[in-house]
């Protein structure tokens, strides 16, 4: 009788323990099955328009610096100017060779006009000998002298005007110099793209720089966005249009907000680890620009958290 009460109190015991385990399990199933509403992304902070580094097409020295780090400027506001007096020099001679082409032209076009005006005269004297030796009132000698005469002067006529003509060809080709020469100077002179903001300066003034070299950055103006990067497991969950919170990093502080604008059609990848054949992690990501709201509470070129709001 013990030997069955004994077994019947384990077994009550026993279903008694499975039953709390299956209540316990789904406890601890249900409460594992947390909402996401909220993903956080290390970002940077850049202009929209991208910043843009200013260089050079031609070799210089730097004459002077006209603009300071941080100056708000507008397009074509000079901001280097190079060293140019070799450049100023050539275009003064092509400019003083053009002074004198005209001068050669203008004198070739009073020639030509004299030259018709004794060539009408011309004409007429042997016309008027020609009747008269063939009226037999005057010379047959009188007469050829006469178109003689004319003959010559239109000889000339035919050379000033070729004279004329190859003086404005190579007038033409001096303003196509002087043109060249003066856009040689011009690019001595680096002016602003657009307006923005020159961040900083690469150079100092007296620096001899090469072509193509690299001046400083240059931010044009515009939003400020901060692009950042959202796992491939909730890279779903960003659409454009949700509203951000930008804290500085490792700081609750919110620094400002924004809006999601931007989600890349496509995954990236963020790092491939192939230095060991047996770690084949591959994450990918998905790029997400967000507007900034305040572009004054954060600084160009910082990283940010942005916490979006699902």
């Amino acid at each position: 009788m013990i030997k069955q009460i004994s077994a019947f109190l384990l077994l009550s015991t026993g279903l008694v323990a499975c039953g709390s385990s299956e209540k316990d399990a789904q406890v601890t199933s249900k409460s594992t099955k947390l909402e996401i509403n909220q993903l956080i992304g290390i970002a940077r902070v850049e202009p929209e328009g991208k910043i843009a580094p200013l260089g050079t097409e031609v070799p210089g020295v730097i004459e002077a610096i006209l603009v300071s780090e941080g100056e708000l400027v507008k397009k074509g506001q000079l901001l280097v100017q190079l060293s140019a007096q070799s450049e100023h020099a050539q275009v003064d001679q092509s400019q003083a060779r053009k002074a004198s082409r005209n001068e050669r032209i203008n004198s070739l076009i009073a020639r030509i006009e004299a030259l018709n005006i004794k060539l009408s005269a011309a004409d007429v004297e042997q016309k008027r000998n020609r009747k008269l030796a063939e009226s037999n009132a005057g010379t047959e000698k009188a007469a050829l002298d006469a178109e003689t005469a004319y003959s010559s002067l239109k000889a000339e006529v035919k050379v000033a005007q070729a004279e004329l003509s190859e003086a404005r060809t190579s007038l033409g080709e001096l303003d196509a110099e002087t043109r060249y020469l003066s856009s040689l100077k011009s690019k001595k002179m680096i002016v602003a793209p657009g307006d923005g903001m020159m961040l900083n300066w690469n150079v100092k003034t007296g620096q001899a720089i090469a072509s193509g070299a690299s001046l400083g950055d240059f931010a044009p103006a515009g939003d400020l966005i901060a692009i950042t990067e959202i796992d491939e497991l909730y890279a779903l969950k960003v659409k454009n249009g949700q509203k951000v919170k930008i804290t500085a990093q490792g700081s609750k502080g919110v620094l400002t907000t924004g809006k999601v604008i931007y989600c890349s059609p496509y995954l990236s990848k963020k790092s491939i680890f192939s230095d060991r054949a047996d770690n084949l992690e591959d994450r990918r990501v998905r790029e997400v620009r967000i507007k900034v709201d305040n572009p004054k509470a954060v600084l160009i070129g910082s990283r940010v958290e942005c916490i979006i709001e699902l």
